[in-house]
């Protein structure tokens, strides 16, 4: 060979190394840029960000708190002359801007499945109760916070709602006991958001929401249309987030019909009832539950298909915002928000009876067939 022809040669070797080292190069690049969305998107982000508040205003709580049984402790041996007027009053109330942490577990974005569990085996708690201000206060690990309270029992603060939560017996040791599908991955359900990015979520599935895709699978398995899929699949989603993580935000998500009532407070039922938008059917329920267990496949398969939201056939459910986005349209909202927005079919009044003790048939007596609908028809 020439020394031309040599030098073409070791040219297009070098050309061709330089292209096999950029194309290595840019396939670790893709994979780095896919692990950094994976990971790290702007709502992994948020969330971070929301726990590190938390956290932080739980340390203020906890540095109060402290200040407070110091100044007991030193009021002990002090004249009662000397002890200043507010020194037997809860320091987040002298110090304002603190956010009264209750005495339960600290942190409520805890993703493990005990804080589930424990709504099984513990009994509604009583503030009044000298007992349950023992225990409030031991998970803090000062027991002796109980020995300088007033003998008089606190007032039921009602705002606390939010973190009574219904008493289950689903084992979520064994995933066959567990009456709601999507509650077999606790932790992952404290990682997804609030509520979903888009309607789409709950509608179509998604690979980005852990939640929302198990709902939408979940749905899937029933007949249901559209409006009821859309409509039970955000009910169930804001309520789950709110027993995985109890929050006053995340109950605020929850509308007041579906919140439970003292009955399913007080008597261990599966989790799966809780579900169901009327609160006297769900009472009913939580009470004799024992002769419908056997029974439930028929009676959840019945009722998903006899569950209406009061909507018109065929009216689209979606809208698009300003930014040109599919989202939920506000009637809509509305309508499957309120407890009058849903009805229930006769077919399931009529196999169940028994269910509708207390219950006004004829608000919630839904007739499928439209009358209107057949007058256009002709």
């Amino acid at each position: 060979m020439s020394s031309v022809e040599k030098k073409r040669l070791r040219d297009r070797r070098a050309q061709q190394n330089l292209r096999s080292k950029r194309s290595q190069h840019m396939a670790v690049l893709e994979k780095e840029v896919a692990h950094c969305r994976e990971h790290h998107d702007d709502q992994g982000i948020q969330r971070l960000l929301q726990v590190i508040t938390d956290l932080r205003k739980q340390n203020e709580v906890l540095r109060s708190r402290q200040e407070h049984l110091k100044c007991l402790v030193n009021s002990w041996d002090a004249s009662p002359a000397e002890v200043p007027a507010n020194a037997h009053e809860p320091s987040d109330q002298r110090l304002p801007g603190l956010i009264a942490i209750p005495g339960g577990p600290m942190n409520n974005t805890d993703p493990s499945s005990n804080r589930i569990q424990s709504s099984r085996t513990n009994t509604p708690r009583d503030d009044s109760s000298p007992s349950s201000l023992l225990i409030s206060n031991s998970s803090y690990g000062q027991t002796s916070f109980t020995q300088t309270l007033p003998r008089e029992p606190p007032e039921v603060d009602t705002s606390l709602a939010w973190e009574q939560l219904p008493r289950h017996d689903d084992d979520f040791l064994n995933p066959q006991t567990i009456s709601c599908p999507w509650f077999e991955c606790p932790e992952r359900i404290a990682l997804c958001p609030e509520s979903p990015s888009s309607p789409l979520d709950l509608l179509y599935g998604t690979k980005t929401n852990y939640l929302a895709d198990m709902i939408y699978k979940a749905t899937q398995r029933r007949p249901i249309r559209d409006p009821e899929r859309l409509a039970v699949g955000w009910l169930c989603y804001h309520l789950t987030r709110w027993i995985v993580s109890p929050s006053p935000a995340t109950y605020a998500n929850i509308p007041p019909f579906l919140r439970p009532v003292p009955d399913q407070l007080q008597i261990t039922h599966p989790m799966v009832l809780d579900n169901i938008p009327w609160p006297q059917i769900r009472m009913n329920l939580v009470r004799h539950w024992d002769l419908f267990r056997d029974m439930r496949d028929d009676l959840f398969g019945l009722f998903s298909c006899c569950v209406k939201v009061r909507w018109p056939w065929g009216e689209s459910i979606l809208e698009r915002n300003s930014n040109n986005e599919l989202c939920i349209k506000e009637k809509f909202f509305e309508t499957f928000m309120s407890e009058a927005g849903w009805g229930l079919t006769p077919e399931f009044m009529q196999r169940y009876p028994q269910l509708l003790a207390g219950v006004d048939l004829g608000a919630i007596t839904y007739e499928l067939v439209d009358k209107e609908f057949y007058q256009g028809e002709k």
